[in-house]
């Protein structure tokens, strides 16, 4: 189990993320709402241990045990930030093949070109083995993250706003779900988003809000039965996107 008890972040003039608590278990997924890129990609290198706190406190535990304080250096031994833009995505310009074998280099001490071909055809992305970067979908893209994710042995995945590749929720959402679940390593699966859709009903958490605040906005709206509700960094609703 993650627990994150009032943690943030101070930057250079205001802070990165402000004050963030919640708790996620082995085998779940929690959806975290930060506005800006800048939030997102700070929370994600701070829950894995990659930026220095500037209060709060993260806890970990495995199975059911209490979760305890943990030192930055094991944090960052048992996580992953997955696809997070100017930090670990690919640039646009790199072969997928290029990609697979340096992100699989980071797991075996030695990796050949051959062996990117192979692991791509073993999960049924050898399409993807000549193309470049900015040549494959959305779909796909967040299909080759998750697969290179479920290589990584790391307990804990923090996705860096993975609904920018997709338009809705429920179109990234499963590819994590599976990770999470996963019988033979289930992990703890954390997904950071401009915007968190009514239509998702799981653990959730917003930046800079307390859990109390966070609960009683969610009783204000219940979402409509099957809606489903585009990410505000989708294409349609990007954080660049004309306002309606």
């Amino acid at each position: 189990m993650l627990s994150v008890d009032n943690i943030w972040a101070k930057g250079r003039h205001t802070p990165l993320f402000d004050r963030t608590t919640f708790s996620v278990g082995e085998g779940e997924v929690i959806i975290v709402q930060a506005d800006s890129q800048l939030e997102r990609t700070s929370l994600a290198l701070a829950l894995t241990g990659r930026l220095p706190l500037s209060g709060g406190t993260i806890s970990w535990s495995e199975g059911d045990d209490e979760p305890r304080p943990i030192s930055m250096k094991r944090l960052r031994a048992l996580s992953s930030v997955v696809d997070s833009p100017d930090v670990t995505a690919p640039e646009q310009h790199m072969r997928v093949h290029d990609y697979v074998s340096e992100m699989l280099s980071y797991n075996l001490p030695i990796f050949g070109r051959s062996r990117a071909s192979r692991w791509l055809a073993e999960r049924g992305l050898e399409d993807l083995d000549g193309l470049w970067m900015d040549e494959i979908s959305g779909e796909m893209n967040i299909e080759l993250m998750a697969a290179l994710a479920q290589h990584s042995p790391s307990d804990l995945l923090v996705f860096d706003t993975p609904s920018r590749h997709l338009n809705h929720t429920y179109m990234w959402l499963p590819y994590l779900e599976e990770l999470a679940a996963d019988e033979d390593h289930p992990r703890t699966v954390v997904a950071i988003v401009p915007h968190i859709s009514e239509s998702w009903h799981g653990a959730r958490a917003v930046v800079g809000r307390a859990p109390e605040e966070q609960a009683s906005e969610e009783n204000v709206s219940a979402p409509v039965e099957g809606e489903i509700e585009p990410s505000n960094d989708s294409p349609e609703h990007g954080e660049n996107a004309e306002k309606e």
